[in-house]
């Protein structure tokens, strides 16, 4: 009984969690584009931070000092990319600026060693929470009459597909994905999520009324989450497991870090917007 209270205990407190993030993002996204703006902007800063923190506790070389401020930057500079169609060289150029000044970094750093391999670490960090998040941002320019429309869509089903696969493996999982990156994910939860992730496509589809999200589209954008979400996920355990850690923090009570919770946006966002970029734009 000791471990079925601690399990339910667990559980609540990852439900809670959940439904407090749903509410915060929906809220910042019906607030007005600015609020949505600051709020991926504090998200993608906690998940780098995380990162830059547990490669530091393991003796990981990395300039974070060079990657948070790129790293939030990047947002800021998509939120004002309104030109249509969107013009990304900015946001290039920066990350270009930022490879460039990070060997600079390891070339001149007076300890030396590992250059490679922490020039790569920090790349990495930020191109990986920092580029794919902004995309959420660049979301925003892509309905021209309603703009939170395009980043509630996807963020909405990548939620659906995450729960009902965490709850469906839990419950049933017994065919593991991946038993050498991440032991919990199964075939079984990868079904059940892919089921309600059509589910909530075509019930966003009569929700969010836009000419452009028609079924072929919805149910498109559900075909990319089911397979951009476990990558993401699968992605984010892979550094976990190389550096030997359940979780990237404790700051989300049931779920870790940041960066464990918003891993399945991680290539989402990336793929959907460019989809939708061809669609709406088209």
């Amino acid at each position: 009984m000791p471990g079925l209270r601690s399990r339910f205990s667990d559980l609540l407190k990852r439900v809670v969690s959940a439904v407090f993030l749903v509410l915060a993002v929906v809220l910042l996204m019906w607030w007005g584009d600015l609020p949505f703006l600051v709020g991926m902007t504090v998200i993608i800063i906690a998940g780098l931070w995380e990162y830059y923190s547990v490669l530091r506790e393991h003796g990981r070389p990395a300039a974070a000092f060079l990657a948070l401020p790129v790293g939030a930057a990047l947002p800021v500079i998509s939120f004002f990319l309104k030109k249509t169609p969107q013009d990304l060289s900015p946001l290039l150029a920066v990350l270009l600026g930022f490879l460039a000044l990070t060997f600079l970094y390891f070339i001149v750093r007076p300890e030396g060693g590992l250059a490679a391999e922490g020039a790569a670490l920090t790349l990495l960090g930020v191109v990986l929470v920092s580029m794919t998040l902004s995309h959420f941002v660049l979301m925003l320019r892509l309905d021209g009459e309603i703009s939170w429309t395009a980043p509630f869509t996807v963020i909405v089903m990548v939620w659906v597909y995450d729960a009902v696969a965490y709850f469906a493996g839990s419950a049933f999982g017994r065919h593991k994905m991946s038993p050498h990156v991440s032991p919990n994910k199964s075939w079984e939860g990868l079904a059940a999520g892919t089921a309600a992730a059509f589910v909530a496509a075509y019930l966003l589809k009569v929700a969010v009324s836009r000419p452009w999200l028609d079924y072929p589209t919805a149910f498109i954008l559900a075909a990319i989450v089911v397979v951009a979400a476990p990558l993401g996920d699968l992605s984010e355990s892979l550094i976990k497991r190389e550096l030997q850690v359940k979780d990237m923090s404790d700051l989300i009570p049931g779920h870790g870090g940041v960066l464990d919770r918003f891993d399945s946006m991680l290539f989402t966002a990336v793929a959907s917007y460019y989809f939708l970029r061809l669609i709406i734009r088209s």
